[in-house]
């Protein structure tokens, strides 16, 4: 691969893309994104939204949906009542599950981190809309972060964080319902905290913290919190599907002048505007990174800007490290059969145990 990527500053790893050099923040101001890919997100965004607000309401015979009362040790799923004494079954599922994001992983990389993360989904597609709406583009934010205190910006910020304040009590109240139940939050919110402080703290402690992360540590969860997004350096491979920069037909990059044809150049024209739309302050181009939540944002950029110079579309796609280097289709590789067949197993299994328990 190092002989194929030589045009790369391998000095870019060491360092993320949101700290300087001194290690303080960089705030990332990412330009608002659209095309394609974003409106499937959109779609993508729909259908996750509805799901989580309203499975603490459904129940079967009865019972929820899905509850995860740690508190009394009863959990719910698909109706059925779990204890402490199914342990059994919860090792095979943890165990299924931890199999099933190691697949994932190595098959298709980080798509979980940027089409169906709760995480990515509000900070992207909840709370940045409204900074969107209320102080404007990546421009406008940056010059209005850069303003002093006067009354437009004390306006506009006072908007935004009521508006996140109040959009964090709802995921809060969502989230304590998928704990205690909703029955249990109604109380809490109709009745004097006094009666039932504990919960009452637990309300208010979710909300501060749901309010400091899509506030304050944004992107910052995803790149130096995640666990999950930790693994991907050990999981992803040659053959793992990633949002990838086509260096071979990219390269040598350069900025293309009008009338002119210069076919000592590579399509990319290095407008940078895959760099200004990464919520993660990244440089795609520099190839496979540990901060790349698969958000697809850099793919509509790049895909607009080849449709204006009538050049193909795909200079950043999905594809493999493998796939780009042989200009061949993505493929499965034979580690990721392999683990299909143990997440094949595993599921038998959790199916023939749940069959065989009684209520």
């Amino acid at each position: 691969m190092a002989s194929n990527l030589e045009f790369i500053d391998e000095a870019y790893r060491d360092a993320i893309g949101t700290v300087d050099k001194d290690g303080k923040r960089i705030w990332a101001f990412p330009k608002k994104p659209s095309g394609n890919y974003h409106n499937k997100r959109v779609i993508a965004t729909v259908v996750f939204l509805l799901i989580f607000f309203s499975v603490p309401f459904i129940k079967i015979g009865g019972a929820p949906l899905l509850q995860m009362n740690i508190f009394e040790r009863r959990f719910y799923i698909f109706g059925q009542l779990f204890l402490p004494q199914d342990s059994l079954v919860f090792s095979i599922g943890l165990v299924t599950f931890f199999v099933f994001i190691t697949l994932f992983t190595v098959v298709y990389g980080r798509v979980w981190c940027g089409w169906a993360c709760p995480q990515t989904i509000f900070m992207e597609m909840v709370f940045r809309k409204i900074e969107y709406w209320i102080e404007g583009d990546r421009k406008q934010q940056q010059k209005l972060a850069q303003a002093p205190w006067n009354r437009e910006k004390l306006l506009k910020r006072s908007l935004k964080y009521f508006i996140f304040m109040l959009i964090s009590v709802i995921i809060a109240h969502t989230a304590m319902a998928y704990l205690i139940g909703v029955e249990e939050v109604k109380k809490l919110v109709t009745h004097s905290p006094a009666e039932n402080l504990s919960g009452f703290i637990g309300l208010v402690a979710f909300t501060v913290i749901f309010f400091f992360v899509f506030t304050r540590l944004r992107e910052q969860v995803c790149i130096a919190i995640c666990p999950y997004g930790r693994l991907q350096g050990v999981l992803v491979g040659r053959n793992t599907m990633n949002v990838i920069y086509d260096w071979v037909r990219g390269e040598p990059r350069g900025r293309m002048k009008k009338g002119v044809i210069d076919t000592g150049k590579g399509d990319c024209i290095d407008c940078t505007l895959c760099v200004q739309v990464c919520p993660t302050n990244i440089d795609i181009r520099n190839g496979i990174q540990l901060e790349c939540v698969n958000c697809t944002a850099c793919i509509d950029a790049c895909d607009d800007v080849m449709e204006k110079i009538h050049k193909p579309k795909g200079l950043i796609k999905f594809g493999s490290v493998e796939s780009i280097e042989t200009n061949t289709p993505f493929k499965i590789s034979t580690r990721a059969i392999g683990y299909s067949a143990v997440l094949v197993l595993l599921i038998a299994i959790e199916i023939f145990i749940l069959a065989g328990r009684s209520q």
